[in-house]
């Protein structure tokens, strides 16, 4: 190839490419091995102790007449007192049998919260906790099978009066997809820093199927924010904690195709964007300034991640032949990009391979990212979702 660049030019695509490898590392190996070295310093705990408040227990629901049934069971049969235990059903506007269903559960004390208009997940929640009367409010997605001491484990962390929310830990039933075995190596990836973010300060989220909140530290959210990201940031401002409990669970299934996953990750891209500014006006208002740093790099700079990765992509590619350490980053780059392409390919195929799995994954969610991004900027906003079963 006839080297065509000048040197202001090189030295200026140098930059570029060096600051985007730089933002891809911090992103995926700095801020992680942080976390865990942090974590190992600090190793803040958690005063536990059996304890049962009244317990408000909202699960958020829109068309879910397929599975409602066998949450409200679910519910039912946790072990914790139902004399202290509130069952409330959101229900956004259903247009199915999922209302029928919970008023049959009505004579076992389950209530059902009707909010109408259909302003998505996010409203219905605020609306349903207005008329909660626990101490504790517990949230769930219809579609989690707690373990029986879910909610016993969740209100123990209560005890402690910096402890202002708690997120469990979802366990999900993998398919024999790409999709899936992918998704299974992230969420390995994403407990260890989530138990990590918990010893040395708070969570950077917490789960929609599984987590509480003390009813006295709960602020709303706009309908197109997501309370998986909100409460933690309403929680830290507030100067409460937000931990981690490994021995709740909600057992989850993992989504069935790579169509399905990637509709699922535009979804949560474009919410996520549509939070940034709240998010960091929020902190930095109240000078959070360390958890500030936490949620740029363990969120924010992951949201942006596609662009860092094309960055340094297209720069790499220009200066491929002007340095050998760039023509091995380039090789480098064209192999793992090729990989993560041919594990898509090989799971048309119905042919597994665990590492392409994983870069299949990585590929799928980042692509998913970079279409939001581009929704997002042309006016695209989004409140309500739609049950994929």
């Amino acid at each position: 190839m006839i080297k065509i660049i000048d040197g202001i030019t090189m030295l200026i695509l140098e930059i570029i490419f060096w600051t985007a490898f730089g933002l891809t590392a911090h992103t995926l190996l700095i801020y992680p091995l942080l976390t865990l070295v942090l974590a190992a310093i600090v190793r803040r705990k958690v005063d536990k102790k059996a304890i049962t408040p009244h317990v408000s227990f909202i699960i958020a629901a829109y068309n879910e007449e397929h599975v409602i049934a066998d949450k409200i069971v679910n519910t039912l049969s946790l072990d914790y007192p139902l004399d202290k235990l509130e069952i409330i059903v959101a229900s956004d506007g259903s247009t199915d049998r999922t209302d029928e269903i919970v008023n049959s559960f009505a004579a076992r004390g389950v209530k059902l919260n009707r909010v109408e208009g259909r302003k998505g997940k996010t409203n219905a929640l605020n609306e349903t906790v207005k008329v909660a009367t626990g101490d504790i409010v517990v949230f769930s997605d219809a579609t989690g099978i707690y373990n029986r001491e879910a909610i016993r484990e969740l209100v123990a962390n209560f005890n402690d009066p910096t402890v202002g929310c708690v997120t469990g830990r979802v366990a999900y039933s993998y398919g024999k997809d790409a999709t899936s075995k992918g998704f299974k190596v992230y969420q390995q990836f994403a407990v260890r820093i989530r138990r990590a973010e918990t010893y040395f300060g708070s969570q950077t989220s917490v789960s929609g199927s599984i987590h509480a909140v003390r009813r006295d530290l709960f602020r709303p959210s706009i309908s197109e924010h997501t309370s998986d990201v909100i409460d933690a940031v309403h929680t830290v401002v507030q100067g409460y904690r937000v931990v981690y409990e490994n021995e709740a669970v909600a057992l989850e299934e993992s989504r069935a195709s790579a169509k399905d996953e990637f509709r699922c990750r535009v979804r949560i891209g474009i919410r996520a964007l549509t939070m940034i500014h709240y998010i960091l006006s929020q902190l930095l208002g109240s000078r959070k300034i360390g958890y500030a740093f936490q949620m740029i790099s363990h969120k924010m700079l992951r949201w942006c991640l596609w662009c860092w990765l094309l960055i340094a992509l297209v720069t790499n590619a220009a200066l491929v032949s002007y340095s050998p350490v760039f023509t091995v980053l380039g090789t480098a780059q064209a192999i793992f990009y090729g990989m993560g392409i041919l594990g898509l390919v090989l799971d048309k195929l119905k042919v597994k391979l665990p590492l392409l799995s994983s870069l299949a994954f990585f590929l799928l969610a980042n692509a998913a990212i970079c279409v939001a991004t581009f929704k997002y900027f042309t006016g695209k906003r989004m409140a309500t979702w739609e049950p994929v079963r």
